[in-house]
């Protein structure tokens, strides 16, 4: 009788524990059902913000083409006529007339202006004429402003391959959009831009002698570091950010090129 009760309770104390580490068994899975249904959301969620996001760049990139283009053939060819217009004056005058030849060398400096922001609106950055060549010309532009030094290394054997256009775009308005925010609010005198060309990466070190800011400070960043973060998010680059007030400015770029 004794060995009954004592099976009995065995048996019940086993059935006990079964159902409990049944119980368990099933919370857990019934979590991991949760955690995997949240991590699909969320992945769901990035590829349609990525999605908006390369959409929305695509749009801008067309637009400033557009733009771009219009400039050129619209504002460039009535600089260019109006400047001929004085050429032919000057010369019916059978002298040299300072009025009329200030206001050629005025024409000019505006021809010049234009060009340079038609290049800025729509870089060419296809075939032959890669992401280095369009960063020799954004700097070589800097340069001749006269207000600050831009200084640029790259393997010039190595002409980095992106898996497309786009990739390449992205980077030259990165770089762009730092050399801006350097020029308007860093008071620095010269910028450094070195790239290197490592295990089908490309790494990209930007820095300028500025004053800098306080890391904290930068959750009141405006537009242009915004757009910064977004294009490097939208091409899988990672990035670090190095500054302190009066030392300053640096961003490391690493982004894989296929």
């Amino acid at each position: 009788m004794n060995d009954n009760m004592y099976m009995l309770i065995l048996l019940a104390m086993l059935g006990s524990a079964l159902l409990v580490v049944s119980f368990i068994v099933l919370q857990i899975r019934n979590q991991n059902k949760v955690l995997l249904q949240k991590r699909r959301l969320q992945e769901a969620e990035l590829f349609h913000q990525k999605a908006l996001l390369e959409a929305m760049i695509t749009s801008q990139e067309a637009e400033r083409k557009r733009i771009g283009m219009d400039l050129h053939d619209e504002v460039g060819v009535v600089l260019a006529a109006l400047r001929m217009n004085m050429e032919k004056a000057s010369a019916d005058s059978g002298a040299s007339s300072f009025p009329l030849q200030s206001f050629k060398t005025a024409i000019d400096r505006v021809m010049e202006n234009v060009r340079h922001i038609v290049h800025s609106l729509s870089p060419r950055i296809s075939g032959s004429f890669g992401f280095y060549d369009a960063l020799h010309e954004l700097t070589d532009v800097v340069n001749r402003s006269g207000n600050i030094v831009v200084e640029v290394r790259f393997p010039e054997q190595q002409q980095p391959v992106f898996a497309d256009g786009q990739h390449a775009m992205a980077l030259y308005r990165v770089l762009a959009e730092l050399i801006s925010n350097t020029m308007k609010h860093a008071s620095a005198t010269l910028i450094k831009i070195d790239v290197t060309l490592a295990d089908n990466r490309l790494e990209i070190e930007y820095s300028d002698n500025g004053k800098g800011m306080a890391l904290d400070n930068r959750q009141t960043k405006g537009m242009g570091l915004h757009n910064i973060e977004s294009r490097l998010t939208m091409i899988g680059a990672s990035w670090q950010v190095s500054t302190v007030p009066d030392g300053g400015y640096s961003m490391h770029i690493s982004t894989p090129l296929k």
